[in-house]
């Protein structure tokens, strides 16, 4: 359950920060930033520390969350394009949004939030109120999916345990995402087998120990031709 609106993350930064690192790192950072979407998923970057931990000193903030920006534009790709990853390499896929499982009526709905109403009686029932009363609060509600290609010939797998979802109200099949986690594989009968004395693979990409994995929405609209 969350507290207030939901859709964002614990504020961990200025935002005057970011802006600062954006505006004073020129042509090269300039490239990395237009890697993402909008300035909400640079936010949501620097807020899950994605961009370093906060500094005593700002120049050095700054100069570590430039580096970094650019280091993760840098791992930008697709999910055909992840054979060089090795587990616990942080990488930046870009895809589409499409159900796990193949049956006749998969799923369409991957993530959502519901306002939750409660009423004094459970309020007070409570041991540790929260949130305040007649404050919001939220259910989410989010499943694993797979992210695929432009042709619908490669895909990894999406766990969303611990992930936040950036800048979007709800996750749909079909929509084009980029998410931001660290690389994984596990043993899997649909996974692919480097040869035949080896158990098959399939790429994953997970929230790390200290890092959430981040789902950054809104990136397009739905793409129709994209079975599902």
């Amino acid at each position: 359950m969350w507290p207030g609106s939901p859709f964002r993350l614990p504020a961990g930064r200025d935002t005057s920060l970011v802006r600062e690192v954006l505006s004073r790192g020129g042509a090269r950072l300039e490239r990395a930033a237009e890697v993402f979407n909008s300035f909400e998923h640079l936010m949501a970057l620097a807020e899950s520390g994605w961009l370093g931990p906060p500094r005593a000193s700002p120049r050095l903030s700054m100069a570590e969350s430039r580096e970094k920006l650019c280091d993760i534009a840098a791992r930008a790709r697709g999910p055909e394009n992840l054979a060089g990853c090795r587990p616990g390499d942080p990488v930046f896929v870009t895809g589409w949004v499409q159900a796990v499982e193949v049956t006749p009526e998969p799923r369409t709905l991957f993530w959502h939030w519901e306002p939750w109403a409660y009423n004094e009686d459970e309020f007070f029932a409570e041991e540790d109120p929260w949130p305040l009363p007649r404050e919001a609060r939220y259910v989410e509600t989010a499943y694993d999916f797979m992210l695929i290609d432009d042709h619908n010939h490669a895909s990894v797998r999406v766990c969303v345990d611990g992930a936040h979802l950036v800048a979007s109200r709800r996750l749909l099949a079909g929509t084009r995402i980029g998410v931001l986690g660290f690389f994984d594989e596990d043993v899997s009968a649909e996974g692919h087998r480097p040869d035949p004395r080896h158990s098959p693979l399939r790429s994953l990409l997970r929230s790390g120990s200290s890092l959430p994995l981040l789902v950054l929405g809104d990136r397009e609209r739905e793409k129709a031709a994209v079975a599902v």
